[in-house]
């Protein structure tokens, strides 16, 4: 295995952003194209822009600590590793049902509630499991992350990842809503198809399980109860999805923000003590949280697992500590995703490369469209930014609002495609981390299933340009 493969490819991956300034002019749609000079990084450039990034993307980082943190915590109860053997006991010999069960769940809450990183969360405990089935850490990674990437492919109802990109184009949340589901669907047979697949071809040893096994929690009591951590996984889970949701922006669904108010402005002789305690300006109602309040929920999660297995705190302090520090190295490559992101947003030159694929052709193109929408989710990783780069310009040189619907759906299909590969992928690279698999590795595992969708995705939208 090759060491640093996943710094050595993002270092290539900022690099090429930092060369793109001194070859390419800054160029951007602000009411109209403006094309200006070059703008290089330089050194003293490239070393402000780690503070910049901490400070508009320290959340998403902080997250993956906090992450590490309540694992840390977790593997110092007994019940967890009681837990794993119970569920890798309990599908034994329906390992493949267990497969796809994780898959059509992550692909589901990810296309419905927008939730992708947030769902790291549940990674390290799914993933386990998976190896105590048997299978190797590819499997467990080509489960977990390629369920994430399908949801986001086949994004339905979920305003986090389709708000800007509808706004831009001026169309409606349930334009090609159907287009969409069979996306997700047709997604998620081929994931499921070549999971299944990969794992029957790679189950481990006796000798590799043994081996494997050393990294899962050692603490294990079978008498130690393990219905509290499945209540406090399963209640973290379901605030986060009825915390993701666009209740009132898709659905139309006001009561959330209703409660939120009333509860902000519940008195108690004129003191509004919830929104005191809770932080008015701060808590936001459900429909609008993000992984801000992820990482609360985490840290909360934590002390209450720590306070019902009687851990210790200074044991407690250490322990989660500790599942920091293994969550270092994932941190590090986040912020190194985010540092790219930064330099793209700061220089926006890529238009410029991007302007002459979109007048190439007149009129919409399904596969320069498909390119540019992946390139661009390497360089730029957040849905905002994705959308906001390109699709203003691109709406003045295609002119034909009667393509705007499928213009979305090749962009929130293409930049989850990315999801699969880019190396400034969040899910991708904190995963690949977290399993020590290296890149190399990771593209031997998945490149059937990349071109697979690829061939699907551009079949479909070849179909939606002709009907």
């Amino acid at each position: 295995m090759k060491k640093h493969s996943l710094f050595k490819v993002i270092g290539i991956t900022i690099i090429v952003a930092v060369l793109l300034t001194w070859i390419f002019p800054v160029t951007y749609y602000g009411y109209s194209l403006v094309e200006e000079a070059r703008q290089q990084i330089g050194l003293f450039d490239f070393m402000s822009m780690g503070p910049t990034t901490f400070y508009y993307f320290g959340s998403i980082i902080f997250f993956i600590l906090v992450v590490g943190g309540f694992y840390g915590v977790l593997h110092k109860t007994n019940g967890y590793r009681n837990l794993l053997n119970k569920i890798a006991e309990k599908f034994k010999g329906k390992e493949a049902l267990y497969l796809g069960i994780v898959a059509v769940l992550f692909a589901l809450i990810t296309s419905m509630a927008g939730i992708s990183a947030g769902l790291l969360f549940l990674f390290p405990f799914v993933i386990s499991t998976i190896i105590l089935m048997g299978y190797n850490k590819q499997t467990a990674a080509l489960t977990t992350v390629g369920a994430v990437a399908i949801g986001l492919i086949g994004t339905t109802v979920s305003a986090t990842n389709t708000n800007t990109i509808v706004s831009i184009l001026g169309i409606e949340f349930s334009s090609e809503l159907l287009s969409r589901g069979i996306i997700l669907v047709l997604g998620l047979v081929l994931l499921i198809w070549n999971v299944i697949a990969y794992a029957k071809k790679h189950k481990l040893s006796q000798e590799e399980l043994k081996a494997v096994e050393k990294e899962l929690p050692v603490t294990n009591d079978p008498a130690k109860r393990t219905w509290p951590i499945i209540l406090i996984f399963d209640l973290v889970l379901l605030v986060m999805i009825l915390a993701s949701i666009s209740w009132e922006n898709v659905l139309g669904i006001k009561l959330f923000n209703d409660v939120h108010t009333a509860v902000l402005g519940f008195k108690v002789s004129k003191f509004p003590i919830f929104a005191k305690i809770l932080g008015e300006s701060s808590i936001l109602a459900f429909g609008n949280w993000g992984v801000y309040e992820y990482l609360i929920m985490l840290v909360l999660a934590s002390l209450l697992i720590g306070l019902i297995y009687r851990v210790k705190f200074n044991d407690y302090i250490q322990s989660f500590y500790e599942g920091m520090k293994k969550a270092f190295k994932p941190a590090v490559l986040v912020f190194l995703a985010y540092f790219v992101l930064v330099i793209t947003a700061t220089r926006p030159v890529l238009l410029g490369i991007y302007k002459p694929l979109l007048t190439a052709t007149k009129g919409f193109n399904v596969f320069t469209m498909s390119l540019i929408a992946f390139v661009n989710s390497i360089f730029n990783i957040e849905p905002y930014y994705i959308a906001s780069s390109v699709l203003p310009y691109a709406v003045t040189v295609i002119t034909d609002t009667e393509v705007y619907p499928l213009i979305a759906v090749v962009f929130q299909a293409m930049s989850g495609f990315a999801t699969l590969i880019a190396p400034t992928s969040i899910v991708l690279i904190a995963t690949l981390s977290y399993l020590d698999i290296s890149f190399g590795q990771w593209i031997k595992t998945v490149w059937k299933l990349l071109l697979e969708l690829l061939v699907v995705l551009l079949i479909i939208f070849t179909i939606l340009i002709l009907i």
